[in-house]
């Protein structure tokens, strides 16, 4: 009986954190893909991919994306075709990966 609560709570407390994990975006690993087009613009904090407000924005190619402030937070629009990684910070101190492709 006691070996079978146990494995109970065992199983709850892995339940728990594997939900809290995947609220928190640490379960993924991968860069988040984000298609847009010229002049659209991905609303982050809309995503769900990250706990807002978001911040430190980083692109590695400038000439394809624009780091913009939207009414509902940090934004990434499109002015340029081509696939790039942008990644900012949620205000948990995790940093959530974004693969984009403006087309």
């Amino acid at each position: 009986m006691k070996k079978t609560i146990l494995v109970m709570v065992g199983l709850l407390v892995l339940a728990v954190f594997a939900g809290y994990a995947q609220c928190q975006g640490l379960q993924s690993t991968e860069p988040y893909p984000v298609k847009l087009h010229v002049d659209e613009t991905f609303h982050v904090c809309k995503s769900g991919e990250v706990i807002c407000p978001a911040r430190l924005p980083i692109c590695d190619d400038p000439k394809l994306i624009d780091v913009v402030d939207t009414p509902d937070g940090l934004g990434f629009k499109g002015i340029s075709p081509g696939t790039t990684l942008c990644s900012v910070m949620s205000s948990n101190g995790a940093r959530r990966v974004f693969r984009i492709t403006v087309q």
